[in-house]
């Protein structure tokens, strides 16, 4: 029997949607129990397609996943030029409460044209809803989204540093989905291009010069930090370690290397945030019924910042308040206090027929009805306010060479405070540039308190900008800096994202002097001081 005209044409409509496949993620949250003896689970899922209409389904592939009592979807954001839209479904399950853990999978079609071969696609998530030993509550999944196409130039390095936000204070980590349970196809990407840390951040630095579209399918896992139970209502447990996952989440999207371009330097081609655009991974408070607004600067000094592309919770509008500057808008709603929810963005420069991404940037919001700001504001740092002044140099102006910065590290305090006493000195013992600026950095990074002294950097490293080809020292005028801060947190921070801190600060710096922001910063040395 032949399908009718209309059923026909149907099938060829889902066959094209299921051809260009962007990617996905899914969380979930637990939200207590019923009158019935059912337990309400919400599980949130993003999903990147050709097209803003395409919808599919969960199915459960293990365990007793309960009842599906509602499903709202609605888009997220859409590529100006029409490639990828993004939407996000938001589904509501109940589940019987002997419920220990279950799985769902949503898979179909074929991924977008990718140089690593990968061709159909398919979502794996892990619930498990066991009430832990050391909350008190049930476990929750790590918080994340991803932009569902990213750019990187073939010549230029790139760390992409994913979000991976637990409400429970979870180890995450992220590694190499495995075919053809958690994806459908290999997804392993070539090692002399790409590499996967644990920490889940992908970096790029390319060493065989292809172009070209890549899809990333990754699994995002949640580790207790110590030994813990995980109770059932049927009376069992489950002793979980540092070593057994809790939970399992899909993290897929796609990369595209682009051809060379002439400048790697941030603010040139590829577009740079600016103040007041939040820092990565900031932790952000909004409350319900309130709008939260948070606003991204971006420039670029030889392409024009054409677009912010975004991935955050239903309902976030974006809005163009100047060239190069943005304004995302976000309501909670009374059903979605008590949860943490992932928005994540990049601005797009464009100069003829390329295009150039920025960095990705994430923060975390956490909504409750006592929340501290309704704001971004206080995250970010206010303009910096310098005085400049050009002096003769006595004799006895410092012999070394290297910058020195300071760090010191301390926690007391539910905000993190960033004070910069920046000095700059003249490599050339004729004159003195110095410049005195202080910046006062609020940000809240997780809700666990943790004290931490012990931060420090590699004196041997070198954090470099790179333009084309191979890195070298500018013939120019080279000038010692050295940079005093005191910053504290609620959670480690890495070295690397401090040396992000201190470069991006400096060179914010220079462009609001005047100076091109296309130069080369070397953080040399660095020195380590008690609070």
């Amino acid at each position: 029997m032949y399908p009718s005209p209309s059923s026909l044409l149907l099938l060829m409509v889902s066959s094209s949607w299921a051809a260009h496949f962007y990617g996905g993620t899914m969380t979930f949250n637990p939200r207590g129990s019923n009158p019935d003896g059912t337990y309400t689970v919400d599980l949130r899922y993003k999903t990147g397609f050709h097209s803003c209409t395409f919808s599919d389904t969960w199915v459960c592939v293990s365990g007793d996943c309960g009842t599906r009592t509602s499903l709202a979807v609605q888009t997220v954001d859409q590529e100006i030029s029409g490639a990828w839209c993004q939407t996000e479904g938001l589904m509501t399950r109940h589940v019987s409460n002997n419920t220990h853990t279950f799985d769902l999978r949503m898979d179909g079609g074929n991924w977008i044209s990718t140089i690593n071969n990968v061709l159909g696609w398919r979502l794996l998530t892990h619930v498990d809803l066991g009430v832990r030993s050391d909350t008190g509550k049930a476990n929750r999944s790590p918080q994340t989204t991803v932009i569902p196409l990213m750019r990187v130039p073939v010549n230029c390095h790139r760390d992409f540093n994913l979000l991976s936000f637990d409400p429970d204070g979870d180890t995450v980590r992220c590694r190499y989905a495995v075919p053809t349970d958690e994806c459908d196809t290999s997804s392993n990407l070539p090692g002399v291009d790409f590499t996967l840390r644990g920490d889940c951040t992908l970096s790029f630095w390319s060493n065989s010069n292809t172009t070209g579209t890549y899809a990333v399918q990754m699994m995002m896992e949640d580790f207790p930090t110590q030994s813990i139970s995980l109770s059932y209502t049927d009376g069992s447990q489950s002793n979980r370690t540092s070593g057994h996952t809790l939970s399992k989440l899909p993290v897929q999207f796609a990369i595209t290397v682009d051809p060379v371009v002439p400048s790697c330097t941030e603010g040139v081609y590829i577009p740079m945030f600016l103040s007041p655009t939040p820092a990565q991974g900031a932790l952000l408070y909004a409350s319900a019924d309130h709008p939260l607004e948070i606003t991204v600067r971006a420039q670029a000094t030889n392409s024009v910042v054409s677009e912010l592309l975004m991935s955050g919770p239903g309902y976030i509008t974006e809005n163009t308040t100047s060239p190069g500057e943005y304004l995302l808008r976000w309501t909670p709603t009374d059903d979605e206090e008590g949860g943490y929810y992932p928005v994540c963005f990049i601005t797009q420069g464009v100069l003829g027929s390329s295009s150039y991404h920025s960095e990705l940037r994430c923060v975390i919001i956490s909504v409750n009805s006592r929340a501290i700001t309704t704001t971004a504001e206080p995250t970010t740092p206010p303009p910096l306010t310098t005085q400049l002044t050009t002096t003769p140099v006595a004799t006895t102006f410092p012999t070394t060479t290297q910058p020195t910065t300071e760090l010191t590290t301390f926690s007391t305090n539910p905000t993190t405070e960033l004070t910069t006493d920046l000095k700059t000195f003249s490599a050339r013992p004729t004159t003195e540039l110095t410049t005195e600026s202080t910046t006062q950095l609020t940000t809240t990074t997780a809700p666990t308190p943790t004290d931490f002294t012990n931060v420090s950097t590699n004196p041997t490293t070198d954090l470099t900008t790179n333009g084309a080809g191979n890195t070298t020292m500018s013939s120019g005028p080279r000038y010692i800096v050295g940079l005093r801060m005191k910053l504290s947190s609620l959670t480690p921070l890495t070295d690397d994202y401090i040396r992000e801190i201190v470069l991006q600060q400096l060179r914010e710096e220079l462009i609001r002097r005047g100076l091109s922001g296309n130069v080369t910063l070397r953080l040399r040395a660095t020195q380590e001081i008690s609070p």
